[in-house]
């Protein structure tokens, strides 16, 4: 095939040429005859077509580049991230001019015993473009970056010789304006490249597996349709073979009359495969000569289930499913999508550990493994095609500065219109649209665990997903297909929606003529998500609400380095002019993949066993939609967490009053199984006392250890008050005081007692009780209102906050007063008058704080009440409320009895139990890949701060609080992990904070979490000091 630059050049603006010489797509499957050409490659780099060189013995390659990888992650151009818009002018079809190109180039010799097999070569995924060339011959062109490929090398292979493979791979074609996901643009080969042998007196081309269930689910039948290649389209003498092996081995054989042979396999009392119990049966076929010479041969695993739509709901085997799912998209720190099979391996046992039983494959083919894993684990997959062009309505939108409300108000849909007619509506692009439909199917048509067929993301809706849509029931009609902006389910079988309000999740309940799937929601970024629990109490409600996909499972911080610090880049970090920012960071698993918290808030939320208390007696309910609960035990422990505290120990001792193990019967699913409490419950305590019962895993599989606990349950039966009597008080004569009262301070003296109050600022300096120094050192020492905002906050809170400057509050002393006294153990009482709020404003809290300083302890009592101009000058809503203050470097260790041991918020902290936890103080911050409020603990009783013997314990009195311990400092202005200032330990104490909620993509905080300025607020706080 004759070719010149200009020629190679000009496919890359013809949407209509997206393949060239390209093999007809199949099922995946790598014959034994194979070579894996993985591995370091030559390599040139240009910065566009024209300076790349064409296929030459003399052409001398002076770079090596490793496959599969990403040159840009390699020392060749820069990752760049975008969530919506095109880095370059939007001139459909045309790619930009300035368009770097890879040349890659590698010899390989053929295998002697390939003498009688034809050979192809076979590409999992290149990242745009490219041509392939053999000894100088053009052999073939493909667009569809994380599509496959296979190109017949036959016209230009040299048997006993070397051979020199050419690819020159583009950064951008016309199909770049269908591949706008949500990731970083990064180009070359990342998937493997494989030389392969196809027997040519007879190979099996093409299989495909069809199974179904009959006889009420009992039976199944594997129907196989296998497509034989033969040289000479002669097929006498050749049979096939099939063995299936489960329980029994089944075997069939048939004599190959024509290109395409159908063989049927009937298994009685068969075990049907689904998420929640993925048995496997595996296939063999094999295709022989007449002496029984095995030509050719491939094992493909089975899984029997049938997939509809029924009474308005996704059914499989005839029971509705329900997803408990994640959008994962590929990604490594340091690869790209180039991503190793053990790290997919890790992602998928982590999923199964956490609950998680659906993958969306947003928003492409993955690699054929991770479908293969998805098999044997044991997840329902939405299996997307590589196609999304959001950037198409970015171009239109920002112009006119139209609405990009997540829910298509506001005139959105009319833009969407507009857009489509670009490329998901333009006929010249029909062809494009519909072969990606159909490598996404002929590849994976074989694998079980796909049972939705998904169009696309985010490209509109026009003609050509129709014609996709089309192509897939004839060619597929066993599984169902979804498409989130087919907004009225016209050609798929479900509804789809991202994000959606509360309000409009009612009105789709009385629309249940077909299921609602939430392809997106719960946005993971930062510090949440928030509301998942409402999100799941509906779909547990409304039968047709069938759960959805959390986006997403992995932030996407790609490893760089600055100053010799490395750290997890997003957008911008790269030298990027377009860019999308942090947008990458929303993720359920951080950037090295290591569960956040939000990830154990969403194990918890989706756990398919729940454990309830009720009067004497505990209930299990079997939420699995297959599984009874044989395979699961039940673990109690009964633990008295002490409230009372010698000021000589700071410490809290735990009594485990009683534990054991409770089996469970065999549990149906959707059945409940009451038990009663297995030990006495006491009926008084001087402490908290709390029944923990766990759920776990009987044995170990591939993804889930035993003893792993699935779901867990905790009643508080008796809890501390929080009153100042069950801090043992240490009884000795009333020191001598002294009271220091100046124009700039009060100081309050005793042998044993330091305390120091700046009346100019009305913030404590100093206090020391006995042994342990309590407050000191730079910080507010005094109310704050502010947090570090999340992503959250930052799309509306945030903004609102900061419009009334509660990031800028300051304090006005208006009055001081202290009262020396030596009644009841009290020393002196000092009562602060002040305003405190934020320039330029006009509003504030008149506030009053009475410091009562004891023998053994200090109590702050506060009262706030907000005024203003008008009421509208007022916020409506605070971040956050409490004190934060110094303390010594000395201290070492925390313990608390409250939510733990990780960080809980209103809105999310099912997550952490209740119990006595201890840590060191520099881990109690939670480390996120973008700097954000973290570290919060809700519902304590007590905080004590340890340095060794030392230390001192903190409440509220008759309440519970909240609590962090740290030293980050200036966290707002950081843009990285690595740019937080470290500085003194302080601990913050707050009477209330707001939740965290979804609203940098969904819905806000829910509003019985909302931290609401509503009236006078009163509290006390309490610090008890150690001997």
């Amino acid at each position: 095939m004759n070719y010149s630059i200009e020629s190679l050049k000009n496919v890359l603006s013809d949407p209509s040429t997206f393949q060239i010489n390209r093999l007809a797509g199949r099922s995946y499957y790598i014959p034994k005859e194979n070579v894996n050409l993985n591995g370091q490659w030559d390599f040139h780099y240009a910065a566009a077509p024209e300076l790349a060189p064409l296929p030459s013995e003399k052409f001398t390659f002076d770079q090596k580049l490793v496959v599969p990888g990403h040159w840009q992650l390699q020392g060749y151009g820069s990752p760049q991230y975008t969530n919506v818009v095109y880095p370059f002018v939007v001139d459909v079809p045309n790619p930009p001019t300035r368009n770097p190109t890879g040349t890659y180039h590698r010899q390989f010799t053929v295998p002697e015993v390939w003498e009688s097999h034809q050979c192809r070569i076979r590409f999992e995924g290149v990242d745009n473009s490219y041509h392939v060339f053999l000894n100088g011959q053009l052999i073939g062109y493909h667009e569809g970056s994380r599509n496959c490929a296979e190109f017949d090398l036959e016209p230009a292979i040299k048997r006993g010789e070397v051979n020199h493979l050419w690819v020159r791979v583009y950064q951008w074609s016309s199909s770049t304006y269908i591949e706008d996901q949500d990731q970083w643009w990064l180009s070359g080969i990342f998937r493997d490249v494989w030389l392969l042998g196809f027997h040519k007196q007879g190979h099996i081309e093409n299989f495909v597996v069809n199974t179904d269930l009959k006889n009420d689910f009992a039976d199944g039948v594997c129907g196989l349709t296998v497509s034989v290649g033969e040289e000479k389209d002669s097929f006498e003498g050749l049979e096939l073979h099939a063995n299936l092996e489960g329980r029994k081995a089944y075997s069939v054989g048939a004599q190959v009359k024509s290109n395409v042979t159908k063989l049927e396999i009937e298994v009685p009392n068969v075990k049907p495969w689904t998420a929640e119990s993925p048995t496997l049966y595996e296939l063999s076929v094999e295709l022989r000569d007449s002496t029984g010479v095995v030509l050719s041969k491939l094992v493909q695993k089975v899984g029997f289930r049938k997939v509809e739509v029924s009474d308005g709901q996704i059914k499989v085997n005839g029971q509705p499913i329900l997803l408990r799912g994640v959008n994962r998209h590929d990604h490594h720190p340091q690869l790209g999508r180039a991503v190793p099979l053990d790290f997919i391996k890790r992602d998928l046992q982590l999923m199964k550990q956490h609950n998680i039983n659906a993958i969306r494959t947003s928003h492409y083919p993955n690699t054929p493994q991770l479908y293969e894993l998805a098999n044997e684990y044991g997840f329902w997959v939405f299996a997307e095609a590589d196609l999304e062009c959001h950037g198409l309505f970015e171009c239109l939108r920002r112009p006119v500065d139209g609405s990009d409300d997540y829910e298509y108000k506001g005139g959105k849909l009319e833009l969407f219109g507009e857009a489509k007619k670009f490329t998901s509506d333009n006929p010249e692009w029909k062809n494009a649209y519909v072969d990606r439909a159909r490598i996404l199917v002929q590849r994976d048509i074989n694998q079980p665990c796909i049972i939705v067929w998904s169009l696309g993301n985010e490209a509109f809706f026009g003609q050509n997903h129709v014609a996709m849509a089309d192509f897939i029931r004839k060619t597929d009609p066993t599984r169902l297909i979804h498409y989130e902006p087919d907004m009225e389910a016209s050609v798929t079988d479900m509804y789809s929606r991202m994000y959606p309000r509360f309000e409009t999740m009612q009105e789709f309940i009385k629309r249940n003529d077909k299921p609602l799937v939430l392809c997106e929601y719960a946005h993971a970024m930062g510090n949440g998500p928030g509301l998942l629990r409402k999100y799941q109490d509906l779909f547990y409600t409304i039968p047709h609400f069938q759960g959805g996909f959390v986006w997403e499972w992995n932030n996407h911080g790609m490893e760089t380095e600055s100053n010799g610090q490395k750290f997890y880049g997003y957008g911008g970090d790269f030298g990027e002019k377009v860019h999308d920012g942090v947008f990458c960071m929303d993720g359920l698993v951080d950037s090295r993949h290591d569960p956040t918290p939000g990830l154990l808030e969403y194990k918890k939320v989706i756990e398919p066993v729940e454990v309830t208390f009720h009067d004497g007696y505990i209930e299990f309910k079997n939420l699995f939609d297959f599984s009874n609960l044989d395979a699961y035990y039940a673990t109690f422990k009964l633990s008295e967490y002490q409230s009372s505290f010698s000021r000589k120990i700071i410490s809290a001792p735990t009594k485990i009053l009683a534990s054991g193990d409770l089996q469970f019967p065999s549990v149906p699913p959707h059945a409940s199984y009451s038990v009663p409490f297995p030990c006495e419950i006491p009926s008084s305590s001087s402490g908290t006392v709390v029944l923990d019962v766990d759920v776990k895993t009987v044995k170990s599989s591939e993804a889930v250890p035993s003893g792993h606990t699935v779901a867990f349950g905790q009643k508080v039966f008796l809890k501390s008050s929080n009153k100042s009597s069950n801090v043992v008080e240490y009884k000795k004569d009333i020191p001598e005081v002294t009271v220091e009262d100046t124009s700039h301070g009060i100081t309050v003296k005793s042998k044993t007692l330091d305390f120091h109050l700046n009346k100019l600022t009305g913030s404590v300096e100093k206090y020391t009780q006995g042994k342990p120094i309590i407050v000191a050192g730079k910080c507010a020492n005094n109310l704050t209102f502010w947090r570090p905002t999340t992503n959250n906050d930052d799309s509306v809170d945030g903004l609102y906050w900061k419009k009334f400057g509660l990031d800028m509050m300051e304090v006005q002393v208006r009055n001081v007063k202290v009262t020396p006294t030596t009644k009841d153990n009290l020393l002196a009482t000092l009562e602060v008058v002040s305003f405190m709020g934020p320039p330029v404003l006009s509003w504030g809290f008149d506030c009053s704080q009475r410091y009562s300083i004891y023998a053994d302890r200090l109590e702050i009592g506060t009262s706030l009440t907000a005024r203003g101009f008008n009421k509208s000058c007022v916020p409506s809503s605070l971040p956050r409320l409490g004190y934060e203050f110094a303390v010594p470097e000395a201290v070492e260790e925390i313990s608390w009895l409250g939510r733990g041991p990780g960080e809980s918020y209103a809105d999310k902290k099912e997550s952490q139990r209740i119990g006595v936890y201890e840590t060191k103080f520099e881990e109690a911050d939670c480390s996120y890949d973008y700097p954000q409020e973290n570290g919060n603990h809700e519902d304590v009783t007590w905080l004590a701060l340890k340095d060794g013997d030392n230390g001192f314990v903190i409440n509220m009195k008759n309440r519970d609080f909240g609590f962090k311990c740290s030293n980050e400092y200036d966290v707002q202005q950081a843009l990285h992990p690595h740019e937080i200032k470290k500085g003194q330990k302080y601990v913050r104490l707050d009477f209330q904070q707001h939740g965290v909620g979804t609203a940098v993509c969904g819905p806000g905080v829910e509003e019985k979490f909302q931290f609401k300025l509503e009236g006078p607020i009163e509290f006390t706080t309490t610090f008890w000091a150690g001997e």
